[in-house]
């Protein structure tokens, strides 16, 4: 009968030594990898929140911060502030948004929607001469990175992307 050699600290047992050496380096680099990321993820580069999950566009009528980087069919806002002033005030998204982004809803909802040109307006009415806050609900039909436009106030359309991730 073929016995398991008795190791130098007496112990009596069959080592794989090789294959525990290459199972530990296989380890470690799943470590970093999971590592990596983590840290995409606090970054915000997987979507939801982070300091790069969102990028801000500065007009002269106001500002509009739109999602960085995205999920595939999960929900997600635009956050718009209109300049302070009596008047018409208007959101523009080119039709490429809306070929991946579906709008649940808008608050406060719009007095109107028209579409122009190549994407759609929408109009807006402050009660007050302050700035008007509107918060726009969307959630993205397909995966993939998308370039649209966004205007405010009639002002010229500015390039944006979006990347969502499936």
């Amino acid at each position: 009968m073929d016995q398991t050699p008795v190791r130098d600290d007496g112990l009596q047992l069959e080592e794989h030594r090789e294959f525990q050496e290459s199972f530990w380096r296989v380890e470690r680099i799943a470590w970093i990898g999971f590592g990596c990321i983590l840290l995409l993820a606090v970054l915000g580069l997987t979507g939801s929140s982070g300091y790069f999950a969102r990028q801000a566009l500065a007009f002269e009528g106001g500002l509009v911060e739109i999602p960085r980087f995205s999920r595939w069919q999960a929900s997600d806002t635009l956050h718009v502030s209109l300049a302070a002033g009596d008047g018409d005030k208007r959101l523009a998204l080119t039709s490429a948004f809306f070929q991946t982004f579906q709008v649940e809803d808008i608050e406060p909802p719009p007095l109107f929607t028209e579409g122009e040109g190549d994407g759609t307006v929408y109009h807006f009415k402050s009660p007050t001469p302050q700035p008007l806050a509107l918060t726009v609900h969307v959630r993205s039909q397909r995966p993939g990175s998308v370039v649209y436009k966004v205007s405010v106030n009639g002002e010229p359309m500015r390039s944006v992307r979006t990347i969502v991730w499936p």
